[in-house]
């Protein structure tokens, strides 16, 4: 059952939720940290990277948060990339001449994918996690290739339903921009402040800033950017004022086990502000 406020009024749910766990050790690092405040409560795991066994060992001891698959098909970093965890001759409709993911979904709108394929590598990262002990809740998608598959979303609403698993987007509006402000902490304290009571999804990228973290970026961001950001990412889930301000207004951190669902399709793409 869904927590509520004082008076049993309904309270502002959160689903706050970090992303690309695995990918790094300095983002397993940051989640580890930003969970340690108690408001982050899912974490999003990257099965085809690097750091998810170290990921494993991190972290499958957090009984108080849901993990869930983040379906990778695309490796966005110009020096970092990573494949599939099917051999490429079963997936060749979704690797380049290297056999790794390409930079972007919106390849796939050239590139056409087999989804059939698709679906077999999402089945193979799922299987991978509940390898390495991972009890996996949900299943949300890097970078949204939902938007440029067609027929994508419903295959993996079917899917999830077969695995007993909770599909994302079924679960969460977003949080509405209030104000114009060029930094992350205001801009989500401005969001939290005018949002209206109901359920939304929270979502950030926490990390530490490192060398290997500023090995990361592409033609849209640097290194060093991005290694910034995701330390200001990493304060979605621990800043006083943001913690402050959910005490004040009655808004709760909820896992996924504990959302209800609030919509059958996926809204526009540029509704979300993460």
């Amino acid at each position: 059952m869904l927590r509520e406020s004082i008076g049993n009024e309904p309270t502002i749910r959160l689903i706050t939720r970090a992303d690309d766990c695995g990918s790094s050790h300095s983002a397993n690092v940051g989640i580890a940290e930003a969970l340690k405040a108690g408001f982050l409560k899912n974490v999003s795991l990257m099965a085809p990277c690097r750091f998810i066994e170290e990921a494993a060992e991190m972290l499958i001891g957090h009984e108080d948060v849901c993990f869930g698959l983040h379906a990778t098909l695309n490796a966005e970093w110009d020096q970092v990339k990573w494949g599939p965890v099917l051999p490429t001759s079963q997936v060749s409709t979704l690797v380049d001449g290297n056999g790794m993911f390409t930079p972007s979904p919106q390849v796939f709108e050239v590139q056409k994918p087999d989804l059939d394929e698709i679906m077999l590598e999402i089945q193979a990262q799922l299987d991978k996690l509940r390898r390495l002990g991972f009890r996996i809740t949900y299943v949300d998608t890097h970078m949204f290739p939902e938007y440029h598959v067609p027929g994508m979303e419903e295959r993996m609403a079917e899917w999830a339903d077969k695995e007993g698993l909770l599909y994302w987007s079924r679960f969460c509006s977003s949080l509405r921009r209030a104000e114009e402000t060029d930094h992350l902490i205001d801009d989500i304290v401005s969001r939290l402040r005018a949002a209206d009571k109901g359920q939304y999804l929270y979502v950030g990228h926490p990390a530490i800033d490192t060398c290997e973290m500023r090995m990361l970026g592409n033609k849209h961001i640097s290194g060093g950017e991005l290694a910034a950001s995701r330390v200001l990412e990493a304060r979605l889930f621990t800043d006083p004022q943001i913690l402050q301000l959910c005490k004040e207004k009655g808004i709760v951190p909820i896992r996924y086990d504990e959302a209800s669902v609030v919509t059958e399709k996926l809204p526009p793409l540029d509704e979300w502000f993460f």
